[in-house]
């Protein structure tokens, strides 16, 4: 019985399809799936305009695949599941007003800010 990639939203696993990779310096690229080991139950992805030799070979339920569209999907409505990945880039502000403490930090190309009263 030949084992099935797990049910990701927004990730298709098979040949060509289109994701987003975090190298092991931690930047996140463009990618696409070369290969799928079924029986190591790996992906073998490439960056998008670098060469091959940097493909590097995924679990396929690694939180260092994300979907493509990650902003499409917030404009669509749909929110992150427990247990999903959330990549923070960096934290740009913190603040302490009275009884508060606001953190200004930035994730997806979109800023928020983070309140904890006490």
């Amino acid at each position: 019985m030949s084992k099935k990639p797990p049910n990701r939203r927004g990730i298709s696993f098979e040949v060509g399809a289109q994701l987003e990779a975090r190298d092991s310096l931690k930047n996140w690229y463009s990618a696409s799936v070369e290969k799928i080991d079924y029986d190591e139950e790996k992906v073998l992805i490439h960056y998008r305009q670098w060469s091959h030799r940097y493909d590097e070979w995924f679990d396929w339920d690694s939180p260092y695949l994300r979907p493509v569209e990650r902003v499409q999907l917030r404009k669509e409505g749909l929110q992150a599941e427990e247990g999903d990945p959330v990549s923070i880039s960096y934290y740009v502000a913190f603040c302490y007003i009275s009884e508060a403490v606001h953190i200004l930090f930035k994730c997806d190309c979109k800023l928020y800010i983070l309140t904890v009263h006490f």
